[in-house]
């Protein structure tokens, strides 16, 4: 690792440089006074000092005078000038401390990793593989095996400093990561620690996180016309165009099925990324073992199950379980929604783009590119068969009039949206309010306060048509045209796909991660990738 010399940029270094040179300085005064003296002439008293003739009284307040002064007057200005310059160069010696102990604690870290880590992650964090002996529940030896070691150059991509530290402390239970942090009974120091996440910080490839793309250089104001986000994002097509083609191939391949299958497993037969993209590897029990040594690895009851040694440490996916965890609640939006939910600034540079066509199955008719926020409401406004869609802050559309679309639930169109143009309201006397049945009734105000109560609405009551359809909670509702949305999903599960688990934060329903071991893939797939792996999921 080639490294620049920096020279005085510390106060030890300024220190040493001023000792030197008074040493010198005195040396050289040492020898002149040597070579200057003179042999002894004759007695003391004729060489005595006091024998000598001193200057005269005019030399003394002339020319000696007049040396003495602009001798201090020199230094005075020296120091004048000289003090300032160098003070005011202070916070950039200060910066080029900072950048060579930065420097110099990359280097230590990639000395570390070499000695520690690229064994088993390889030169750079490009990934590998590390023996693994394979064993059977009471710990007897079945076979060795080759376990597929993840990339770590974008292993901050999708852990925070703090996760990646815990799990260099730790290890990884149920795979051959071990604990080599002094926390968890390793070897290596918490210094040492750190030097080895500085490391991995120098060789991250680049985020596709758009957020993380705008402020490449700090500069969000002008996010488009940036050179350093022009080229963060050139960088991150290439790398999403490495990753779609990989999901193509694998499915053209007869590797797997759905888009979704081939994301949730990316690189189970290719290694491609060494694993390191893909949900299988913790989520299916032997998945980094490849499919010679585990060759159910893909068969139902398997694959997202979770559990089981080796690996398999993430929740269990199958039978639903993924459901309960994040129930349905919205209805899926457009590829890059999430994204531009949380930074609408950022809604010029996320337009989805021609590419995601190649893996969502889109109706241009339908899905117009059109993405923004509804004034200052805080509404996504989609495109629908040309007609505009505003979802609430839960994800349900609104009506032009402001009112939810109907969620219907007959038999015929059992949670179909619909808009309706006639739509009974519900008597709550126990509030003291009444709604009417229908606007143009008009209710009789009891003398005891409240209203009477309206004449009951049925199906069969004069001008509801024979398409009405009484709702569970016996509303009544006609004249329905059903809008065509897209499939209902769960939006959290997305985010939490999106964002990973926070230690000791809750997520979806009812689930906690102590150790924040469930990474995001924000910053390394693609979106509707991730809306791939969604879809996959909830249907396991």
């Amino acid at each position: 690792m080639t490294q620049s010399i920096v020279l005085a940029t510390d106060y030890r270094a300024i220190g040493l440089t001023i000792a030197a040179v008074v040493v010198i300085g005195f040396i050289a005064m040492f020898v002149r006074n040597i070579a200057k003296a003179k042999s002894e002439l004759g007695s003391e008293i004729e060489l005595a000092p006091n024998k000598k003739p001193y200057l005269t009284d005019e030399e003394l307040e002339g020319t000696k005078l007049d040396r003495s002064l602009g001798f201090a007057l020199g230094m005075l200005v020296l120091l004048a000038l000289a003090l300032p310059l160098y003070w005011l160069a202070e916070p950039g010696r200060q910066d080029g401390a900072v950048e060579a102990f930065g420097a110099r604690f990359e280097a230590e870290g990639e000395r570390s990793y070499s000695e520690n880590c690229s064994s088993c992650h390889s030169a750079g964090g490009t990934g590998g593989a590390a023996s693994y002996v394979l064993q059977d529940a009471d710990g007897g030896f079945i076979a060795n095996a080759t376990w597929s070691a993840p990339r770590l150059n974008n292993v901050l991509l999708r852990y925070s400093e703090d996760e990646v530290r815990y799990i260099l402390n730790f290890g990884r239970p149920g795979s051959p990561m071990a604990a080599w942090g002094t926390p968890g009974g390793g070897p290596l120091t918490s210094q040492q620690i750190d030097t080895i996440i500085a490391y991995l910080n120098s060789v991250q490839v680049q985020s596709l996180d758009p957020v993380e793309i705008a402020a490449a250089d700090g500069d969000t104001e002008n996010i488009l016309d940036d050179p350093a986000s022009i080229e963060a994002q050139a960088a991150a097509d290439v790398l999403s165009a490495e990753i779609r083609e990989e999901v193509q191939r694998s499915i053209n391949a007869g590797e797997f099925d759905t888009v979704g299958e081939a994301v949730f497993n990316l690189g189970l037969e290719s290694s491609f990324h060494a694993g390191s993209l893909s949900c299988g590897r913790c989520h299916t029990a032997g998945w980094s073992l490849g499919t010679t040594t585990v060759p159910d690895i893909l068969a139902p009851g398997v694959a997202g199950c979770g559990g089981g040694d080796p690996s398999g440490i993430g929740f269990n996916l199958c039978g639903g379980s993924v459901k309960d965890r994040f129930p349905d609640d919205t209805w899926k939006l457009p590829p890059l929604s999430v994204i531009q939910q949380r930074q609408p600034d950022l809604v010029d540079l996320v337009t989805p783009s021609d590419a995601q066509s190649d893996f969502v199955d889109t109706n241009d008719d339908m899905w117009a590119p059109l993405a923004g926020l509804n004034d200052d409401e805080g509404e996504f406004i989609l495109s629908a068969e040309g007609d505009i869609i505003r979802l609430d802050d839960k994800g349900l559309p609104l009506t032009d009039s402001g009112e939810t679309y109907i969620i219907l639930d007959d038999e015929t169109n059992a949670g179909n949206l619909a808009e309706c143009s006639y739509i009974s309201k519900l008597w709550q006397p126990e509030t003291g309010e009444a709604y009417p049945f229908d606007p143009d009734v008009e209710l009789v105000e009891l003398e005891d306060g409240g209203f009477e109560d309206p004449e009951e609405l049925t199906l069969t009551s004069p001008g509801i048509s024979d398409e009405a359809v009484q709702l569970a909670n016996n509303r009544i509702v006609d004249d329905c045209t059903i809008v065509e949305m897209p499939e209902r999903t769960s939006q959290a599960h997305y985010e939490f796909i999106y964002n990973g688990a926070d230690a000791g934060v809750g997520y979806g329903r009812g689930g906690q991660s102590a150790a924040g071991l469930m990474p995001g893939f924000g910053s390394t797939l693609p979106p509707e990738l991730i809306q791939a792996v969604v879809d996959y999921e909830r249907g396991l």
